[in-house]
Parts: C-alpha cells; structure tokens; sequence
C-alpha cells in the first residue's frame, strides 16, 4: 500500500534505531509513514512495525545525493516530516575512517531534505539533533536549550552545525521546523545498521542478561549517562512533529536526570535474579570520553509545558520492556 500524498509523514534514516521507533510510535497511532533510508528494511524491523494501524511504505534513499532526495519529496509531498538519517560515528575509529562522510551526511544531507521539504510545501519539519552539543559540564545541573554549546568530537559538532543550519534556513525559507535535541536513548531495534557501530551500554548489558552471560563493567561504574528508553523519545520527537504550534525551535527530549553504570546494573539484577557482574574499572571504556563527555541531564521542561509530552518510563519499566523484546525477538 503506499503512503505517497496528502496526510504522509516522512521519516529519514528510517530503518535505524531511535527513526525506526518514531515509525513505529507513528504507525500505532493509525499516521501512514514514508520510511526512507539508504539501508533496506531487515527481518527485525518488519516483524516490529507488522500489524500496525498506520501504513508503512519503505523508500531507498541516500540523503548525500540532492537529485535522489528531490525526486522522492516531490513524489512523495509529504505533510510532514522527521528528519533523522545521520551517521553516529563515535568511536575514535570511527570517526577516522568516516570523517567526511558523516560531515557530508550529516550536515549537507540535511540541507538537501530541508529545502526539497521546503519546495513542496511541507508542514511541521523535525530536525533530529543531540544532546552532545552541549558538550561538557563541570556540574550536574540539567542543561536547558539556551545553554551554550561546546562539541567535543565530529558527530557533535556536525550535529551542532546541522542543528544552527537548519534553524537559519527554516527562518530564511518560512519553514515550520524545531530541531530535538535527544538523550541517550535505549530499548527495541538498537543494533548496527552501518552508521551507529557502537551501541549504548545498556544495550550490551541487558543483551549479556538475557542471554545469562556475564554483564562487563569497564572503566567507572559510577559515570553517569542521560540514559531514556526509547519510546519515551519516540513520543517526544512525535509531541513536537504533531503539536498545532510551538513557541520555539529546539527542544530537549529526555528523561530530565542522569543514572550510573552502577543503578542500570542494579536494576537489571531486579529483573534478573543471579545476574553476573565483571567489574573491570582499569580497562578503558568506550563510553567514557571523546564524544561521551560528563554533564547534567538535559532539562526537559519546555517540550512538557508546550506539547503536555510526559515520559512514560522510569528506569525499572524502560528495562523491563527491553528485556521483554530481547527476549521475545
């Protein structure tokens, strides 16, 4: 069935994890969906979007080629629209090896869906951004949106750029768009699809807990992260895309505190009843450092006050429900 025309909403980088999750948040509510992206659609996310009231047409495209974006949003004319393909290239190999190619991605690729969004009338327009952008904090305080802004590596500072770009254009260009600037997100679809290599820690964790292996702590315990489960960020980003008018253009979306290696642990061994642990606080963790910097949560009180959003989720329910799909995959 295709979801070309009126009343479609397209979402990009569709098939990776937290795009897949707004598909799927979309599709629930009965929005029939455009999910584009380069990579196709595999077993895990079809059995995960099937059977939805909302449906759901998945559409080839690399948002690095201007012509291949122009051709599918002029067929397309969406009414809105998520923005969210990107390449996540944290590790400091990563970021090596891909160094233009997130840049040109992550930065020119929006431009290209934003002014191909923008010559057909499109409505409301996301812009996926990170909560990275606010790089370092030397305390842990929440981080509002207004706070200055210091990237530590190339995924936040291409983010950071595609974030003030698309700001100015959609105010250059009479675009209704907001950017949402995201937590660390966990939960459902989190795998590899050839643009996000490393994964956030609890999906490792709760993935070695299920299995009964052995869950591998390295470097501090106590580092705290942003942590939100997936849904919750799903819902917000969809709060944003759907609401009648908004009073900004950036939002945080977010659980609104932070939680240690130590309390996901101890949650997990709530679910799971002899739940193995390996401390290894000498060896380095990947993520601690480069990209994953120390600051507070992001504060969440502009998306509640003008969309009404409130999580769903606290910690114990987030990884319950992971557990829940892990297990039943």
């Amino acid at each position: 069935m295709s979801t070309s025309g009126p009343g479609a909403i397209l979402v990009t980088g569709a098939t990776g994890f937290v795009m897949a999750n707004v598909t799927h948040h979309l599709a629930e509510r009965g929005h029939a969906v455009v999910a584009a992206d380069l990579k196709p659609p595999d077993a895990l996310l079809r059995r995960f979007l099937e059977g939805l009231p909302g449906a759901v047409t998945f559409r080839p495209l690399d948002v690095s080629n201007r012509g291949a974006v122009l051709d599918l949003i002029r067929e397309v004319r969406p009414a809105r629209a998520v923005h969210g393909a990107a390449i996540t290239s944290i590790p400091p190999e990563s970021e090596r090896a891909r160094f233009a190619e997130t840049a040109e991605v992550n930065i020119t690729g929006t431009l290209n869906v934003l002014a191909a969004l923008a010559g057909v009338g499109t409505g409301r327009v996301v812009a996926i951004s990170s909560g990275s952008v606010y790089g370092r904090r030397e305390n842990s305080s929440p981080v509002s949106e207004d706070e200055g802004k210091d990237p530590p590596a190339l995924y936040p500072i291409t983010k950071w750029a595609a974030d003030m770009l698309a700001r100015r254009f959609a105010a250059v260009r009479g675009l209704d768009l907001a950017v949402a600037r995201l937590a660390s997100p966990f939960g459902p679809l989190e795998r590899d699809t050839g643009s996000r290599p490393l994964l956030s820690p609890i999906a490792y964790w709760a993935t070695a807990a299920v299995k009964g292996e052995p869950v591998v702590m390295a470097g501090d315990a106590g580092h705290r992260r942003d942590a939100v489960y997936v849904a919750d960020i799903a819902a917000g980003i969809a709060a944003v895309l759907l609401a009648d008018r908004l009073a900004h253009d950036a939002y945080n979306v977010g659980w609104g505190r932070t939680t240690s290696g130590e309390e996901v642990v101890a949650a997990l061994a709530r679910l799971v009843p002899g739940l193995r642990v390996e401390r290894r606080p000498d060896q380095p963790s990947p993520w601690q450092g480069g990209a994953n910097v120390a600051r507070g949560p992001l504060d969440c009180g502009r998306l509640r006050g003008d969309t009404g959003w409130r999580p769903r989720h606290d910690l114990d329910s987030g990884l319950a429900a992971y557990m829940e799909w892990l297990r039943a995959r």
